[in-house]
């Protein structure tokens, strides 16, 4: 007996929902860094077994959108909990608080019926008789609004601690299915995307923070050649756009030092992706407003 699903994450920015995916995945198919608000668009990591076949959906943080970008990032956490199988509810442990955000999110997936597992994360950072008041507040208000927690599971996504219980669970509620996917996929993801995405963190990640959320990364050319030692190539040029002449200065950093770093850190993980080797090439361009634009969204919007 066969099963396949698929399977939502969702909760605030900084909850562990792209780590977790990643871990359970055994590939990093999703980016993650500190600041808040890293996943802009719903992104599918796949785990293939002899018993199953689980498609994990990591979805942006829930938070209050103020532009367009943030509207669309909510519509794909919202397209997200639609007809899916399981639904993972992911609570940081260090900020429990329950906020509107949470409580649209919370409503919505109520509304859905859907089986909903409780996941509080980072329980290696709390006192141990914390958690069970955590689970308490949470169950409390679902409960009030209609909902039911099919499974509460406490997990430490960086110790590891309580993801195979995690997986048992999700395996519980798939409904038996033929495989959706190929054994060999890992993600619904292109190889452009993929770049772009690791483009971003590590501009995420060696930014100031004023700039990391107003800027977009593209790939203008991807191409793979041989060289004159017959090696395979890959000749990749991309924009990072932001909104600010000021930006771009942060971005390029004096004599291009800021820049280089973000390209010699990406560089090699993109080398990793592709297994070969890359000659990338970025440049900084401005865009005034483009998170209010509908043209420059058209990735994010592609995905709900």
């Amino acid at each position: 007996m066969f099963k396949a699903g698929y399977i939502t994450v969702v909760g605030k920015p900084n909850a562990g929902k792209s780590t977790l995916v990643n871990k359970l995945v055994g590939f990093k198919v999703a980016i993650t860094t500190p600041k808040p608000q890293t996943t802009r668009f719903n992104i599918k990591g796949i785990i293939t077994n002899e018993n199953s076949q689980m498609i994990l959906i990591d979805t942006p943080g829930v938070h209050i959108p103020k532009d367009k970008m943030g509207e669309y990032m909510m519509k794909n956490v919202e397209s997200a909990i639609k007809s899916v199988d399981v639904i993972i509810y992911m609570v940081d442990a260090t900020r429990p608080t329950i906020d509107k955000a949470n409580e649209t999110i919370m409503k919505n997936v109520a509304d859905q019926n859907n089986n909903v597992i409780l996941c509080i994360n980072k329980i290696d950072k709390i006192e141990k008789g914390k958690i069970l008041k955590i689970i308490t507040i949470y169950n409390d208000y679902f409960k009030s609004i209609g909902g039911e927690f099919k499974d509460i599971i406490p997990i430490s996504v960086y110790k590891e601690d309580g993801l195979d219980i995690l997986k048992e669970s999700i395996e519980k509620y798939l409904p038996e299915s033929m495989p959706i996917y190929s054994e060999d996929d890992i993600t619904d993801i292109t190889e452009r995307e993929l770049i772009e995405e690791i483009i971003r963190e590590k501009a995420l990640n060696n930014l100031d923070e004023e700039v990391p959320h107003g800027i977009k990364v593209e790939v203008e050319r991807f191409k793979k050649r041989k060289n004159r030692q017959k090696q395979s190539v890959y000749d990749i040029d991309v924009n990072i756009i932001c909104e600010k002449n000021s930006h771009k200065g942060i971005i390029i950093g004096k004599d291009g030092v800021m820049l280089k770093k973000i390209g010699s850190q990406a560089r090699i993980d993109i080398e990793n992706l592709l297994q070969d080797k890359v000659n990338l090439k970025l440049w900084v361009k401005v865009r005034p407003d483009w998170q209010d634009n509908e043209n420059y969204l058209s990735n994010i919007k592609s995905k709900i």
